[in-house]
């Protein structure tokens, strides 16, 4: 009865070691080709159609599909961008009072604090003290670090290498989509070929599912922001929203992140009632989310909850802000793997005949 768990704990263990050497190692060297395989596989039903219907050359209809693609893509980015910009400058011309207004928001913090610090036990001050040291030294440990990742900027010529390649392996893997996939085929032994077909397959849909949820619960977030912001008055209505949308895609923390401490600020500092609206909204975009999510996710990925919140926090435990999104397509490969037979664990024993 021991040996058959410890054949699934080995095979399970042999997988994640397999996939993190893969993802940390492998995957740098070819990111370029498996972006580009990603894009065929996004673009290859369109083709299809295009090139089945239409009649036109499979050369010519992932052409003009690629072409569409980039238009769209680079016009939708140009006009957030030409908006960001926009409020963002409209930010900077209102610096020099936000400036004066922190100032005189820290002195009046600083004087509460005092008289907060001197009222309390000395060991309490004393605590207060070491703590605050110690946010002072993370900090100066951090900012550095913050500072040189703005040196991203860069790495954009190699951005831009990678993407151009990642674009013109696009166009030959989607045009000879069908030779390339029988020939990865051919590389494994044919009683697997069945099996990694449903594989791909199974993967595949699961991880379009899974990306739709999120793509459509960060939108609605963003959505719900801007409109709720826009009611209730608040200004850069858009920026906040785009903001809380990105913030949507932390996990744990999602919205919270924005939300909390503007909330905070508003009731110690700003505006009461509005802080008082915000926390509506708050509650509102954080309520209809939590209902949506474990319907969509669970719907479009069949995984429980509780396991997508297990891969999210293991996947970001070993692969840092990248986990968020490999974590649940490891536990989706890790199912569907299991689920075709290629790595027959933790399954029941057959019946006896």
């Amino acid at each position: 009865m021991v040996r058959p768990w410890l054949y699934s704990l080995l095979g399970l263990a042999g997988f994640l070691v397999g996939i993190y050497v893969l993802l940390n190692y492998g995957l740098p060297l070819v990111l370029p080709f498996f972006i580009a395989m990603i894009v065929a596989e996004l673009i290859d039903p369109v083709v299809d159609r295009l090139s089945g219907k239409r009649r036109l050359p499979r050369s010519l209809a992932v052409a003009l599909v690629l072409l569409t693609f980039v238009t769209i893509f680079t016009t939708a980015f140009t006009v957030g961008i030409a908006r960001l910009v926009q409020e963002v400058r409209s930010v900077i011309a209102s610096l020099p009072y936000l400036y004066s207004y922190a100032l005189d928001m820290g002195a009046v913090f600083a004087e509460q604090f005092g008289r907060l610090n001197e009222a309390l036990p000395s060991s309490i001050q004393d605590m207060l003290a070491k703590n605050l040291s110690a946010v002072q030294a993370s900090m100066e440990d951090t900012l550095p670090g913050a500072a040189g990742a703005l040196g991203v900027v860069s790495s954009l010529p190699a951005f831009i290498t990678n993407l151009l390649i990642a674009m013109i392996a696009t166009f030959f893997i989607s045009r000879d989509r069908a030779l390339i996939g029988e020939f990865l085929l051919s590389l494994f032994p044919s009683v697997w070929r069945m099996k990694l077909r449903k594989v791909k397959d199974d993967v595949w849909s699961s991880s379009m599912g899974w990306a739709k949820a999120q793509f459509m619960l960060i939108l609605l977030t963003a959505i719900q922001t801007i409109i709720g912001l826009s009611l209730i008055g608040a200004k850069y209505s858009v920026t906040m929203g785009v903001v809380v949308g990105v913030a949507d895609m932390m996990p744990i923390l999602g919205p919270a992140a924005v939300y909390l401490p503007w909330i905070l600020y508003s009731f110690i500092f700003g505006d009461k009632i509005f802080g008082l609206k915000l926390l509506v909204l708050y509650a509102l975009v954080a309520g209809i989310r939590q209902v949506l999510e474990a319907k969509l996710v669970g719907d479009q990925v069949g995984l429980h909850p509780l396991a997508i919140l297990v891969s999210l926090y293991l996947g970001i435990h070993f692969f840092g802000a990248l986990g968020v999104v490999a974590g649940p397509l490891i536990a989706i490969l890790l199912k569907s793997v299991i689920k075709s037979g290629l790595l027959p664990i933790f399954q029941d024993d057959p019946p006896p005949n």
